[in-house]
């Protein structure tokens, strides 16, 4: 079976700064056959185009999203009304990319959704160097000013920014691949979508949240944090055999003054999340 198909009509809408449109067609079989749905279907990603390659400039604002088909009255099946329903790309008129205008349960749609704020910490020294391991680092004593309350914490803010990703993929997720990313940090710098960049640990993957959107169509939302100021690390004081920081004058050559107080006399870095893993093989796109 050849089809033929005869451009016939196209409509575009703009409003508040989105287009919307279709394009027509009717179709025949050459040898005037009776012509099924599936046989158009079929063929029809040639034509699946705003304007049928008549109106290239709105090509680029206009993606494919639906088709009707339907018989025309008294034709027997043998001529077909096919009607393209389009949508913008973007608002503006601007370039997209491609994951980035498809619907939300649509597959293959993606999101990239950050919020940052600040986190407080506590802290005992400013102004210090972080280890060079920031997975396992050495007990040593951290150099900087002191700025504790005999061995007790003044709080920091720091900024921190929580990342969700989320895909709508076919078939379900992999749940167990998924988890044993959880809890750890980025063992090499990670990119989302050439836009937002992290240095080797100091991305944390919290976890993710996954959902059914439709026939064997499922959403993963992908939870992470991301810290570039301490890599997750945190200050700890050394405790006696009570779980008390141990204190000792600020400087100790002079006696106990406002000026000179009692600070923890030794703090060290600890990572609570050491464990890392190549983010890149994570089963997500960004």
């Amino acid at each position: 079976m050849t089809l033929v198909w005869t451009n016939r009509e196209r409509q575009a809408t703009y409003d508040r700064g989105r287009w919307s449109g279709t394009q027509s067609y009717l179709v025949r079989d050459s040898a005037d056959a009776a012509v099924t749905v599936y046989a158009i279907a079929s063929e029809s990603t040639n034509y699946e185009i705003f304007g049928g390659g008549d109106d290239l400039f709105m090509e680029g604002y206009m993606r494919f999203v639906s088709a009707t088909y339907s018989p025309v009255a008294d034709a027997m099946d043998k001529i077909w009304n096919v009607v393209f329903s389009f949508e913008s790309t973007t608002g503006d008129g601007a370039n997209a990319t491609a994951i980035d205008v498809k619907t939300e349960t649509e597959i293959g749609f993606v999101a990239l959704e950050t919020s940052t704020n600040a986190v407080i910490i506590d802290v005992f020294r400013t102004g210090a160097t972080l280890p060079g391991d920031k997975n396992n680092p050495a007990v040593a004593n951290i150099l900087g000013e002191a700025v504790d309350a005999g061995g007790y914490p003044v709080s920091q803010e720091i900024p921190v920014t929580t990342i969700s990703v989320r895909n709508v993929i076919y078939g379900r997720p992999a749940y167990a691949t998924i988890a044993s990313y959880i809890a750890k940090r980025n063992s090499a710098a990670y990119t989302f979508n050439s836009s937002y960049s992290c240095d080797a640990g100091s991305l944390l993957f919290v976890g993710c949240d996954t959902s059914r959107v439709g026939p064997n169509q499922y959403e993963i939302n992908y939870k992470f944090v991301h810290d570039p100021t301490t890599f997750h690390l945190r200050q700890v004081p050394r405790c006696d055999k009570n779980g008390k920081p141990i204190p000792a004058l600020k400087n100790p050559v002079n006696v106990e003054s406002e000026s000179n107080p009692q600070v923890a006399a030794f703090v060290y870095y600890k990572q609570p999340f050491p464990n890392t893993a190549a983010f890149a093989n994570l089963p997500l796109t960004v």
